[in-house]
């Protein structure tokens, strides 16, 4: 079974609230537990940054629909790739508000960093240092 990983950045419709993201966190990391996909789903000030890992077939169905859905635009994917190994041990979405943002759990998403491919490392570190700092 081919294994694959999307990064992506996104900005939230502008007419979404606090509770509407709130609601696609917790079905995200639902359903994504569910179906045996890994990654981090964050938000933080309109944004959505996304790790997805998992069987190919899966993976790509799903980010075909990530790039329909309304609730959100100016999709920007960091990376496409077949990977040998997730990087993830599981699922997890995280709202970061100014209530949140300075938890010291969210600087371990940083740790991921290292097993990303070399060449995308910098790029998608500075993207998380945006939502976690």
């Amino acid at each position: 079974m081919k294994r694959w990983a999307i990064c992506y950045v996104s900005t939230a419709s502008p007419d979404m609230e606090e509770k509407d993201i709130d609601n696609i966190l917790s079905y995200t990391e639902n359903w994504n537990m569910d179906h045996n996909i890994t990654g981090i789903l964050l938000c933080s000030e309109g944004n959505f940054f996304q790790v997805i890992e998992g069987e190919s077939a899966i993976i790509q169905e799903l980010f075909a629909n990530i790039a329909k859905d309304s609730r959100h635009r100016n999709l920007i994917k960091i990376f496409n790739k077949e990977i040998k190994n997730t990087t993830f041990t599981g699922y997890e979405a995280a709202f970061l508000s100014k209530q949140t943002k300075n938890l010291t759990q969210n600087i371990s998403y940083l740790e991921y960093l290292k097993y990303l491919y070399p060449a995308s490392q910098n790029t998608v570190k500075n993207m998380l240092k945006a939502f976690v700092d």
